[in-house]
């Protein structure tokens, strides 16, 4: 079996769409295809049923990704610790986030990652909470950036790196525009726009205004990105609460610190959990702590729209 085959092998048992784990290791569908016919002549079985129109693994594909996923952690030990050897770090980094956190906290770190380390390839993926722990877990993603603490997960190393603020957005000319902060009886009835249930977002919003509490604002709609929300935001359709960076990119919006039991959210940094680092990871997570440190988890900091620049 060639470890290459094995990463393959993976990210189609994960994604159970060839198309899609193409794209995410960056090789041609038919070179996908090959690697993993290449593999099961190896193995002299079937890992994959393809007689629906969906992917399944075969009981051997099963039983194989349990082995698989220990191997490529142990190969990845291996070149770890050789790699500990050099010099100067080189191999690919993936630093995963939520879209608002790449184009906001990120940047500044990976600028001091990358001209402290230029041999490491660096990769930037922006994707949802859910896409970017499975990316974690499966060993897709190095290292990732997500809102909220979380539970613990098996294999999965976790720190909150920042505590960031979070602001009220309203239309230009808002009746509270002017206000220093906006607190929950100031907001009531107030048209609000929230993400769909189950998004980090829509949870902020719900631990913000919780469903029994005096002075829920009205719920104007359900949308499916927090760019979508700043845009509705700004065409006078309501109200959001988001994050301050959020805010920080919302143009010509009024933008009023929120006050409240729930007004910060963490920023968690998510990686796996293995015995030797690889280099550039190790390394990553020096600088994260170094440079993101300086936004002060015990809550007070500057606006994300400082940092950023």
């Amino acid at each position: 079996m060639q470890i290459k085959h094995l990463r393959t092998f993976t990210a189609v048992a994960s994604a159970l769409n060839v198309t899609r784990a193409a794209e995410r290791l960056h090789l041609a569908q038919s070179s996908v295809t090959e690697q993993i016919q290449a593999l099961e002549a190896d193995l002299g079985a079937i890992l994959f049923d393809r007689s629906k129109r969906r992917l399944r693994l075969t009981d051997a594909g099963r039983r194989l990704l349990d082995h698989a996923t220990d191997l490529l952690s142990l190969a990845d030990e291996a070149r770890s610790a050789v790699a500990e050897l050099a010099d100067q770090p080189s191999g690919s980094l993936t630093v995963g986030g939520l879209e608002t956190l790449c184009s906001s906290l990120l940047p500044p770190v990976l600028t001091t990652f990358c001209t402290a380390h230029p041999a490491v390839a660096v990769r930037m993926a922006a994707a949802g909470s859910g896409e970017l722990r499975s990316g974690v877990r499966a060993g897709d993603i190095d290292v990732a950036f997500v809102f909220g603490d979380g539970p613990p997960e098996d294999g999965v190393e976790r720190a909150t790196v920042a505590r960031e603020r979070l602001s009220i957005i309203a239309p230009p000319g808002h009746r509270l525009a002017g206000r220093n902060a906006v607190a929950r009886d100031d907001l009531a009835d107030e048209p609000f726009l929230v993400t769909v249930t189950g998004c980090v977002y829509r949870r902020m919003f719900d631990e913000a205004f919780p469903v029994a509490g005096v002075g829920r604002p009205r719920l104007a709609g359900e949308f499916g990105s927090i760019g979508a929300i700043r845009a509705l935001v700004a065409a006078g359709l309501g109200c959001a609460l988001v994050p301050e960076c959020a805010a920080a990119a919302a143009t010509g919006l009024t933008v009023l610190p929120w006050v409240g039991e729930a007004d910060h959210v963490p920023v968690s940094m998510l990686w796996r959990r293995r015995r030797v680092q690889p280099p550039g990871l190790r390394l990553f997570l020096a600088t994260v702590r170094g440079g993101i440190g300086a936004i002060r988890p015990d809550g007070g900091h500057r606006r994300c729209a400082e940092r950023t620049r």
